[in-house]
C-alpha cells in the first residue's frame, strides 16, 4: 500500500520567496559609494601628490569598488559582479559616440524582454547545453503518457529536444520572460513537435502534482523555495532535477557530473 502525504489545498500554495527586494535600488547604491571613493582617490592624489587620473580609469576604478561592494555589502548575487564592473567604463566609452537615443531605448527593452526575471528573483537566463539534455533524456520516466517540466524554459531548447526523444511524453515548459518564451513559442509553431508544450506564466503559480519529472536551472538563491514547493506538490516518485545548484541543507538522492566543458553537475531529489 502507497501511502501519500495530504497536499495543500490550491489556494495555499508555496509562494514566491522574498529573496531579491530591491536589487536594483542595492546595485545603483554600490555604484554611488563606488564612484564616491573613486573620484575622492583621484581629487586627494591631484591634491597631494599633483597626479592626474584618467577619467576612463578612475570609472574602470568605481566599477571594481562597486563589484565588492555588491557582493560584501550589499548581498548581490556573484553574477552581479562584471556587470558592477563593466556598467561605469562602458558608459563612459558609449558617451564618446553619436550613437542615436532611440538605440539606447531599443537596447534597454530587449534586455529587460529577456532578463525580465533576473532583478527581482535574482535568476538570470541560464541555458543547458545538448549534453544536459542528453542526460536528461536518460533520466525521463519509461511509463508512456509521462509528464515532464522544465521551470523556466529560456528558449525553449530543452523543452523541444526532449520532446522529440520521447513523443510518448508530454513534455512542457513554462516561462514568464516575453522575448524568450516568444521566441520558444514560434519554434514550437515551426517545428513541434506535437506532445511539446510551451507555456506563458509564472512558475511558482504552476503546480507541481500532475509531473513526474521537474526540471530547473535557475540559481543557489530559489532553490530551497523551489523544493519545498515540490515536496509539498509531488507526487511520491517523482524526480526533482536541478542543474548545477544544490538546495542547501538537503542531500540530493543522486548527484551526477557530465562530461561536458564545465562538468555540469545535476542534482537529484527523489521524492
Amino acid at each position: 500500500m502507497t501511502f501519500e502525504a495530504p497536499r495543500p489545498p490550491a489556494d495555499r500554495q508555496q509562494a514566491p520567496p522574498t529573496w531579491g527586494r530591491a536589487p536594483l535600488l542595492r546595485v545603483l547604491l554600490a555604484q554611488a559609494v563606488g564612484a564616491f571613493f573613486a573620484f575622492l582617490g583621484a581629487f586627494a592624489a591631484a591634491a597631494w601628490f599633483g597626479l592626474t587620473a584618467p577619467l576612463f580609469v578612475v570609472l574602470v576604478t568605481q566599477g571594481v569598488i562597486a563589484a565588492r561592494l555588491g557582493e560584501r555589502l550589499f548581498r548581490l548575487p556573484r553574477w552581479w559582479i562584471p556587470i558592477q564592473m563593466v556598467m561605469p567604463p562602458a558608459a563612459a566609452l558609449l558617451s564618446g559616440f553619436d550613437v542615436p537615443a532611440w538605440i539606447y531605448l531599443a537596447a534597454f527593452v530587449v534586455l529587460a524582454l529577456v532578463f525580465w526575471n533576473a532583478a527581482g528573483s535574482r535568476v538570470p537566463l541560464y541555458l543547458s547545453n545538448a549534453t544536459t539534455e542528453t542526460a536528461l533524456a536518460t533520466l525521463l520516466p519509461d511509463r508512456p503518457g509521462a509528464r515532464f517540466i522544465d521551470l523556466g524554459h529560456g528558449f525553449g531548447a530543452t523543452v523541444l529536444t526532449l520532446a522529440k526523444v520521447r513523443p510518448d511524453m508530454i513534455v512542457e515548459g513554462i516561462e514568464s520572460a516575453p522575448f524568450p518564451f516568444l521566441v520558444s513559442w514560434i519554434r514550437r509553431l515551426i517545428i513541434g513537435p506535437a506532445n511539446a508544450r510551451i507555456l506563458y506564466g509564472d512558475l511558482w503559480k504552476r503546480g507541481l502534482a500532475p509531473y513526474d519529472m521537474v526540471y530547473v536551472f535557475l540559481s543557489p538563491a530559489p532553490m530551497s523555495a523551489i523544493f519545498e514547493k515540490a515536496k509539498a506538490e509531488m507526487m511520491p516518485g517523482s524526480l526533482l532535477v536541478s542543474n548545477s545548484f544544490a538546495v542547501e541543507g538537503i542531500e540530493p538522492t543522486e548527484t551526477r557530473v557530465l562530461d561536458d566543458g564545465r562538468r555540469t553537475k545535476l542534482y537529484l531529489y527523489r521524492f
